[in-house]
């Protein structure tokens, strides 16, 4: 493990493309380190893709052009690391407390049924990435964990609780992932999350149809993610053709999940109200190969610069959101991954 923690730190310095994930549930850390730097546009080859939200700027380390490295996650290596992390103050509620009423009153004029709204919260502070990402992929174990970084795109960091899609040959998983509050025994679900999860299954399911011969959908169960819970559905189909995965991942990026429904209405006033660029917040990643790929939507993420890091959060607005709750419900998300964070040291 120190090799790849050896190499990740010497690309950086380098400017060289690299990117390290973990899987959910799974304690083996993949490496992939591009042996030039250039950026390099996904299209349907193989290696790691990392795509922006609005589905243009999509990229990938091509597996042709990196050296890849694996190995066991060692717990007691994470453990020499500095323990001591970054409290973060509460942020500034009343800017998205007064997007979420907008959002509400043009979901009761029937301008659409769900909206995603997301904000960006950023401090001027130093970062060790590396300690920081050790502590993520120690902390968030049924997450995927990554870090990727690109001199022309940047650095970013996440454990996402969301797979986007998997495929294997011609069948296909996805899931339908909505609803959150901080995990605790004997949950209890209003309806208005309910209704949220529900949206994105019948959403997923209709975007399918066309490309699929059978779908499964299981019943929506209670899954935990860290300190959150989230309503979950698993849904199953078979491709007509396996060429129809890259197909498959445009029609469901983005889902309601990351956007609304109906889409076009939603994005529209996402783009209009959210006064600032999502980037690669709320876009998708992970292993895209011809016969066996498996992708995350890019949530509960940072990106860090030299001298400061900013953090991406959103949550789902429906006819029955209150404000305070969603902004509440944003502050929850993103102590999720501030509380791995650990600052330079200073001289």
């Amino acid at each position: 493990m120190q090799q790849i923690i050896t190499k990740a730190k010497s690309s950086y310095q380098e400017r060289e493309p690299f990117v390290l994930f973990a899987k959910p549930n799974q304690s083996v850390l993949h490496a992939y380190f591009q042996k030039d730097a250039v950026l390099y546009t996904f299209e349907n080859q193989e290696g790691f893709v990392f795509s922006a939200f609005n589905s243009k700027d999509s990229f990938i380390i091509p597996y042709e052009k990196s050296e890849a490295y694996t190995c066991e996650i060692q717990p007691l290596f994470l453990d020499a690391e500095s323990t001591e992390m970054e409290s973060f103050p509460i942020s500034e509620s009343s800017c998205f407390e007064r997007l979420v009423e907008q959002a509400v009153q043009s979901i009761n004029q029937n301008e659409f049924s769900k909206v995603v709204l997301s904000r960006k919260v950023s401090y001027e502070v130093g970062v060790d990435f590396i300690s920081s990402y050790l502590q993520l992929v120690s902390s968030y174990v049924s997450a995927f964990r990554y870090l990727f970084y690109h001199p022309k795109i940047g650095m970013w960091m996440g454990a996402s609780p969301e797979q986007l899609v998997q495929i294997n040959g011609n069948e296909l998983q996805t899931v339908a992932l909505a609803g959150t509050q901080l995990y605790q025994e004997n949950l209890f679900w209003e309806e208005k999350e309910k209704q949220e999860q529900q949206f994105v299954t019948d959403y997923i399911i209709g975007k399918l149809n066309p490309l699929v011969e059978k779908i499964n959908v299981s019943l929506p169960f209670t899954v935990q993610a860290g300190r959150l819970a989230h309503i979950k559905t698993f849904i199953d189909a078979q491709l007509k053709i396996s060429q129809k995965a890259i197909e498959a991942v445009k029609v469901l990026h983005p889902t309601p999940a990351v956007c609304g429904l109906p889409k076009e209405p939603a994005l529209a006033f996402i783009l209009a109200n959210e006064k600032y660029d999502r980037k690669f917040y709320s876009g998708f990643l992970g292993e895209w190969n011809r016969e066996k790929s498996n992708l995350f939507v890019n949530l509960r993420c940072a990106e860090i610069e030299e001298n400061s890091i900013h953090f991406y959060v959103g949550c789902g607005i429906t006819k029955d959101s209150i404000p305070e709750k969603e902004f509440v419900e944003t502050e929850n998300k993103l102590g999720t991954i501030q509380r791995i964070i650990k600052l330079k040291i200073k001289n």
